[in-house]
């Protein structure tokens, strides 16, 4: 499992020097970014309805997410074909910031992945959501899943013992829902025996 730190300015990227992978969210920076040389980057450019600031044309947006390089780029899973070419990995993904839909629903959007990895996010309610979550993340590889909100935090964290390759964190301000500090996901796995 791979710590991932979600930052929303290059004073923030400097703070995850702990972190194995940087997630530069551009629709978050206000300034020009400075792509770190140390670390492997995911260019996420999230839309709104995905709860992100980007409101605007896919074209525009993946054009400028072109522009970069990076390791991997995340894209969301209702794009057409033509914007999943890159010449580096794609993380699929599926935000819903209402509920957790069912099982099945959740199933075919991994069944049908296009990218390297499926990523899932969404709003916990029951633990019925973390039953959904737990089966997809028992089923199928390369998938990283888990609950949103204050109340399933530790989704994130039992995601990464369930087969999720990457456990989204935040340096300086949170991005999303129920995201665990860097330094606290590094003391949760030190304790637990699984980081130095």
């Amino acid at each position: 499992m791979r710590l991932v730190a979600t930052v929303s300015s290059n004073a923030e990227i400097k703070l995850a020097e702990d972190a194995d992978i940087i997630e530069i969210r551009l629709d978050l920076f206000k300034s020009e970014v400075e792509i770190p040389k140390n670390k492997e980057v995911i260019i996420t450019y999230r839309r709104k309805r995905d709860g992100g600031e980007f409101d605007g044309d896919d074209n525009e947006r993946i054009n400028i997410m072109k522009k970069y390089s990076a390791d991997y780029v995340d894209l969301e899973c209702d794009l057409s074909d033509k914007f999943f070419d890159f010449n580096c990995k794609i993380i699929e993904s599926y935000h819903n910031f209402t509920e957790t839909p069912d099982y099945d629903c959740l199933r075919k959007l991994v069944e049908n992945m296009r990218g390297d990895y499926f990523k899932i996010a969404t709003i916990g309610k029951s633990k019925n959501d973390v039953e959904k979550i737990v089966r997809i993340l028992c089923r199928y590889e390369n998938v990283i899943a888990f609950l949103m909100g204050q109340n399933f935090t530790y989704t994130r964290i039992l995601a990464a013992f369930l087969g999720s390759p990457f456990i989204y964190c935040y340096v300086g301000v949170s991005k999303a829902p129920g995201q665990i500090r860097l330094d606290d996901a590094i003391k949760i796995l030190k304790t637990l025996g699984v980081r130095r």
